[in-house]
């Protein structure tokens, strides 16, 4: 018999609300959806723990673009509020409006299922109160452990753990679940099971087309040959430690014919290398390009000459999983969950050591067989990760927890 699942909606809604370019868990919620759907062992509903017309309309338009057989299996009602107030516009104060307004849907509806799914936020008091199984992803607790983040994302931190530790809960690493157990000795390690994430087939694959090339590098302004980052803004991302070292290695080789490239969901100006002391030679030689449509991003991995991934704290770290499966080789920092991801199919070295980074730079800008070397162990490490292999583990502990 089907296992029957209430999944909270709010990321796909915001996919929507987003527009085509995804980052982080947005575009995770999305991929193992898509999948699950697909599977006959489970029986799916869904729900809007944001509840407001925003929300409602967008997870409506959502599923009736990608999924329309569910777009009549939304179980939260319209709300009664439109629009959602400009005090919760950011996605970090939604939670408190989740408490304010709790979940408009019947406890019968809740209650005749098996289990409610959170692909991220908390469970709202009406689902925590219920008798019915729960379940959500843990991404991490880096708002825990590192400083600069703000009191909203610490608090919604803190609310998903408290939603973990008398329920069950899925770690995108073994990493972020050992790091949770360590943070709160009441979390049942038993009850905290590990899926790895992976990237997807269709965006990250080896992109040959050289005239696809062409039209990617005029679109985007890039060189013909670079290193490549994709990050954000975000301290613990480790941004400066990178151009600091490009500045080292630029500066004592002068390679005339190698950029460093950084994209992704920052906004690096040039007035923040300024703000670094990077000499007028070096910023020359730094693109700071807009973000990259999904569509294109197959192509910018798979002609960048390597990938660094310098970060100081990952949950997982997908960017370099997204790398590797476009044969571009990859340059890790050596901490929290990348070794699981990386392996030995990339160089994983101390994100604080610049002297270091510097020379691995130097070293692999003249050394085009070891890039080859890693391109290939990159490739054959990133067929260990799959998304039809994560939905389908999914799916047996759905399993495990509602006969538990």
């Amino acid at each position: 018999m089907a296992i029957k699942t209430i999944i909270d909606g709010s990321l796909l809604a915001e996919c929507e609300m987003k527009g085509p370019i995804r980052f982080g868990m947005h575009r995770v919620a999305e991929d193992i959806n898509r999948l699950l759907l697909l599977n006959n062992s489970l029986d799916i509903s869904f729900t809007n723990t944001i509840y407001s017309w925003e929300y409602h309309s967008n997870l409506k338009k959502y599923l009736k673009e990608n999924c329309p057989a569910y777009v009549n299996k939304v179980l939260s009602m319209p709300p009664y509020l439109n629009p959602l107030p400009s005090k919760v516009n950011k996605i970090t104060n939604h939670f408190h409006f989740i408490k304010m307004m709790g979940l408009q849907v019947s406890i019968n509806d809740i209650t005749k299922n098996d289990l409610f799914f959170s692909y991220y936020y908390p469970f709202p008091k009406k689902i925590m109160t219920s008798g019915i199984k729960k379940c959500i992803t843990l991404l991490d607790i880096i708002p825990l452990r590192m400083k600069g983040y703000n009191k909203e994302v610490i608090d919604l931190t803190k609310e998903i753990i408290e939603c973990i530790v008398p329920n069950f809960a899925v770690s995108i690493s073994g990493f972020t679940r050992q790091d949770l157990c360590n943070y709160n000795k009441h979390v049942d390690p038993e009850r905290i099971f590990v899926i790895p994430l992976a990237a997807s087939k269709e965006l990250f694959f080896v992109n040959s087309d050289k005239d696809r090339w062409n039209q990617i590098k005029k679109k985007y302004e890039l060189p013909d040959r670079y290193f490549l980052s994709v990050s954000s803004i975000d301290d613990r991302k480790n941004l400066p430690h990178l151009i600091k070292s490009f500045s080292k290695f630029v500066l004592q080789q002068n390679p005339k014919d190698l950029f460093l490239v950084l994209t992704g969901n920052c906004t690096y100006g040039y007035s923040v290398l300024e703000k670094l002391g990077i000499e007028k030679k070096v910023r020359e030689k730094i693109v700071l390009a807009k973000s990259i449509a999904n569509e294109d991003l197959s192509v910018v991995y798979s002609n960048a000459q390597w990938f660094f991934f310098m970060s100081l704290y990952e949950g997982f770290g997908l960017p370099a999983l997204e790398a590797m499966q476009c044969g571009t080789p990859v340059v890790t920092s050596n901490t929290t969950s990348l070794p699981e991801v990386v392996g030995d199919a990339g160089i994983m070295i101390d994100p604080t050591d610049e002297d270091n980074l510097c020379e691995t730079m130097n070293m692999l800008y003249h050394n085009e067989a070891l890039r080859n070397t890693y391109s290939q162990k990159g490739l054959e490490r990133s067929q260990q990760f799959s998304w039809e292999r994560c939905a389908n583990e999914y799916v047996e502990i759905f399993k495990k927890i509602a006969t538990n």
